[in-house]
């Protein structure tokens, strides 16, 4: 991924027929039986998160990678219902920063495959708020310098996020919950079990792993984990718990592709888009 500072590009704005001299990226001969393109949009959200389940600080940032499967020299452009929410954008080689500075379009000839083809920070007023809640309590005790603790650790489903759906009918799907637990040094050991999903602690790293999967509207379960620990030594403040998580259909910023055109080809491709969006460094304060 490279940046344009300058705003120039190796791109002109008209191809000259048959000749992709100026495009390193782009393989000669390229020809398909069936000619696609797919575009993923994904947006990671960072944030750190308090024990009470408040947004201490976030931030979003966007990525859209195309799998381009298009025979000859095919030169596309790619448009947003609203291209203002997103800002500070870089991109792939092959992209003419010109055209996307005086149109907020994005023009390229695209490499054969898969690859990124821009990046972008949405424009956030307020911390961005998750549709998921956890909230720890872990308790650390110092008896006669080989106490005993607690941990406990639920994750709920929260009905309104700053997540965007297009079609609001859709309902909002969280998958892939997983929780990285670390421990002090001064736990010896730790023994856990949980509700839903599987819970697996290494003695070695002192680290606990919690899968728990897809979460479940209306669950007879609520995702919970809890145990006790052995404490040897002088009790320390546990560190953060990292989550991931992950939204098809969702994203933060609300964007929307408008159009993805072609020229300098006759075929018509077929055109898919996904958006998704997912954790990026996620902590939660205990």
């Amino acid at each position: 991924l490279q940046a344009a500072p300058t705003g120039k590009s190796n791109v002109s704005d008209v191809l000259p027929d048959g000749t992709i001299s100026s495009m390193p990226w782009r393989k000669s001969g390229v020809q398909y039986a069936q000619n696609d393109i797919y575009l993923d949009v994904i947006e990671e959200v960072d944030a750190t998160v308090d024990r009470s389940g408040q947004v201490v600080s976030s931030e979003v940032t966007g990525t859209i990678v195309a799998n381009s499967r298009l025979s000859g020299i095919p030169d596309l452009c790619l448009s947003f219902l609203d291209p203002e929410v997103i800002n500070d954008c870089s991109f792939h080689p092959c992209v003419r920063y010109n055209r996307f500075e005086r149109d907020r379009v994005v023009s390229f000839v695209p490499p054969d495959g898969t690859f990124e083809l821009m990046r972008y920070r949405v424009n956030t007023k307020t911390n961005v708020s998750a549709p998921i809640c956890i909230t720890p309590s872990i308790t650390m005790s110092d008896q006669h310098n080989a106490g005993h603790g607690r941990i406990q650790i639920q994750i709920v489903q929260k009905q309104s996020s700053s997540l965007i759906i297009p079609d609001r009918q859709t309902a909002l799907v969280i998958e892939d919950v997983a929780l990285s637990i670390p421990f002090p040094k001064c736990v010896k050991t730790a023994t856990l079990s949980a509700t839903v999903g599987t819970v697996l602690y290494d003695e070695a790293t002192k680290i606990a792993k919690w899968t728990v999967g897809r979460l479940v509207t209306n669950a007879t379960k609520v995702p919970q984990l809890s145990g006790s620990m052995v404490i040897q030594g002088k009790a320390e403040d546990p560190p953060p718990v990292l989550v991931t998580w992950k939204v098809p259909v969702a994203s933060v910023s609300g964007i929307q592709i408008a159009a993805l055109q072609l020229t300098n080809e006759r075929y018509r491709p077929y055109k898919g888009v996904r958006t998704m969006t997912k954790s990026g460094r996620y902590q939660i304060r205990v």
